[in-house]
């Protein structure tokens, strides 16, 4: 089994300075902040969460024009932060500006 795919709506919560990997490639971490209503067992659920978030090439080049609470819709795939960490990142394949804050 190979599926790792989340797509997400939410607002920029928080955005670090744009760097450079050592292989000389753009990234932007930043934080998604999402809010929604879900179904669960037939029931509504109000779901709030924050998740932080990658970009890198081009992709980080685009997001560092926008700011925290921008609308945007991010889809890619959940990896650990790090090989000696267990906090999970979103990398984004594809990211797209719905809206300005």
């Amino acid at each position: 089994m190979d599926c790792n795919q989340v797509v997400l709506t939410g607002r920029i919560a928080e955005m670090d300075a744009l760097r450079y990997t050592p292989a000389g490639l753009p990234l932007m971490a930043f934080r998604i902040g999402h809010v929604s209503e879900q179904i669960e067992a037939g029931f509504k659920r109000k779901v709030e969460c924050e998740i932080p978030a990658i970009a890198m090439g081009d992709p980080a080049q685009v997001v560092a024009g926008w700011k925290a609470g921008d609308s945007i819709k991010a889809a890619g795939f959940l990896a650990r932060k790090s090989q000696h960490s267990q906090q999970l990142v979103l990398h984004l394949n594809r990211i797209e500006l719905i809206e300005r804050g």
